[in-house]
């Protein structure tokens, strides 16, 4: 991937995209909420999350 981001910045928008969108996700209903334990579902909705909010910072910066 090339970005002038560096890998802190990634890593610190990637957590931070995927603890927004579980957020979103559970005020919505949509998101499981059952228990707190790792599932597939987690995993799923954190890489999205994490994905979108890069693209957005990478819209924004340029």
């Amino acid at each position: 991937m090339k970005s002038d981001m560096g890998l802190m910045m990634n890593i610190i928008l990637g957590v931070v995209g995927a603890i927004i969108l579980s957020f979103i996700l559970r005020l919505t209903g949509i998101g499981g909420g059952a228990s707190a334990s790792f599932s597939f579902a987690y995993l799923i909705t954190g890489f999205v999350g994490a994905c979108l909010l890069i693209l957005i910072a990478r819209a924004v910066r340029r």
